[in-house]
């Protein structure tokens, strides 16, 4: 899949009982190793297939999301969701290779394998309630990887994790994803040692904020760029030329429909813009605003 993007999505809007969880995503990578740093958590949800992609397409190793998931191409983690606690470690798998259509007697192998690949038969007969949090989220990992996918989506594995936890986990980590491409969220890429390894590990990072997914530098805490959120509700076009020609990177988020929800009734269709700024500055976007008789009804700092 070396011409296949590891992420791909156009305009995607992912929803939650009808209301957006993110309003408009576009972004495409072929990296073998993504990290993908802040809130991703409406991706993962539309992944398990909680969430529904409202508009636009989203794809993981060129099959469409949850597809992907759902004929085994991509091999989902999510962050501590709940297990049958009386259940052994080997039993969840085994019966998670069933359902994945593998015949009974393979699925018992298979689940022993997975765990023996991956250094975890120490856990085979365990209950999943007599689990730490580290062994339980090293179990989803290979959970994850039952199906032989060709991408890992792992969601914030090392999150809350004490330093020992995390160097286990993350053992784990890599003999799972050798071979195939990993996509893993990381809510605080500066969390510990631990999670910038990880994050310096991949070749690509992606920050995500108001729905756009922006490249970000192998320190993003180091990044000079700084970002905002712009709402106006007149001259919406007139107003990113204008920030345009200020050199201003602008990234349109929501339109008027799906604004209606999030701004007040008063304020008219408005329409919001992902600005990138070259300083902590936010006069030109004032300036912008003001050339253009935009009515700027919002302007809210995002991270740096």
């Amino acid at each position: 899949m070396s011409d296949t993007p590891t992420l791909e999505a156009r305009g995607a809007r992912i929803d939650l009982l009808g209301q957006p969880l993110l309003a408009r995503l576009d972004v495409a990578s072929h990296a073998d190793r993504l990290a993908l740093l802040g809130d991703w958590s409406p991706l993962f949800r539309l992944l398990a297939g909680e969430a529904e992609l409202a508009a636009g397409t989203l794809e993981i190793a060129g099959v469409g999301v949850p597809l992907g998931v759902e004929r085994g191409r991509v091999g989902l983690m999510r962050l501590d969701p709940l297990l049958p606690p009386s259940w052994s470690a080997e039993q969840l798998l085994t019966s998670s290779a069933e359902l994945a259509g593998v015949p009974s007697k393979a699925a018992g192998k298979l689940a022993f394998q997975t765990l023996e690949r991956l250094g975890l038969l120490e856990l085979a007969s365990r209950r999943l309630a007599h689990l730490q949090t580290a062994e339980r989220r090293a179990l989803l990992v290979a959970h994850a990887t039952l199906t032989d996918p060709l991408v890992l989506c792992l969601e914030e594995p090392l999150a809350g994790l004490d330093t020992h936890a995390e160097h286990t986990l993350l053992a784990v980590i890599e003999r799972a994803s050798a071979g195939r491409r990993l996509l893993v969220s990381l809510a605080d890429p500066e969390q510990s040692g631990t999670t910038r390894r990880l994050v310096q590990s991949c070749s690509e990072r992606l920050g995500l904020a108001a729905g756009v997914a922006v490249e970000l530098p192998a320190r993003a805490a180091q990044s000079a760029v700084n970002r905002v959120t712009a709402t106006v509700c007149n001259n919406h076009q007139a107003f990113a030329a204008a920030l345009a020609s200020r050199g201003l990177t602008a990234h349109a988020t929501h339109e008027a429909s799906l604004l209606g929800t999030l701004t007040s009734t008063l304020a008219g269709p408005c329409w919001r813009y992902l600005i990138e700024l070259p300083s902590e500055s936010t006069g030109p976007v004032l300036d912008a605003a003001l050339e253009t008789e935009a009515g700027l009804v919002e302007l809210i700092p995002l991270f740096s």
